[in-house]
């Protein structure tokens, strides 16, 4: 089932990332670090992190050998963790590789490709919508959540502190939208 990031928060279990099935009203809650919502942030807000990170380094890896991520799949649970992969074209040839859930998040995220869901395991280890925030992506990534904003002025201050400039205008740039309500 064709799916997106919906909505990210605290719970009691942890930062959540809910994956949403387009239509759905049960969304997928998927548990990630502390440091791996503040990539999703990121990439879901598009400003680029003060060094390129892994993810970047990663797709350029695929980019430079003619490849292009085209999915991200959540397709099993075992052991208590989601089975994912990333499925990339090369050549007219696909190919799938395993990965964490956070990680294929994070690569959705940055590339906006679409985020696949298994509708069996959606049936097993979906919440209904009803018992989660009613905040969309689209809100977390406008800056209705103090998470997001706190975070980045933090990146302003240091890349302030660095003399990146370039990066500090467009962190600016997305804290007055922000402001705005854009």
């Amino acid at each position: 089932m064709p799916a997106q990031i919906w909505t990210i928060s605290q719970t009691d279990d942890g930062n959540a990332v809910y994956v949403r099935p387009d239509g759905s009203e049960l969304v997928l809650p998927v548990y990630v670090s502390e440091g791996d919502v503040q990539t999703i942030l990121v990439e879901l807000t598009h400003i680029m992190a003060p060094r390129p990170m892994i993810y970047e380094l990663f797709l350029g890896t695929v980019e430079a050998l003619h490849g292009r991520l085209v999915r991200v799949e959540i397709y099993d649970v075992r052991g208590g963790s989601y089975l994912c992969r990333a499925v990339f074209m090369q050549q007219g040839k696909e190919i799938s590789l395993e990965s964490r859930p956070s990680d294929i998040l994070c690569l959705a995220a940055r590339v906006e490709c679409p985020v696949l869901v298994c509708d069996t395991l959606l049936a097993h280890s979906g919440v209904p919508l009803s018992q989660v925030s009613s905040k969309t992506a689209k809100e977390v990534v406008t800056g209705d959540t103090p998470v997001l904003s706190e975070m980045l002025k933090g990146e302003l201050r240091i890349a302030l502190e660095n003399e990146e400039y370039e990066r500090a205008a467009l962190l600016r740039d997305r804290l007055a939208e922000m402001a705005r309500g854009e």
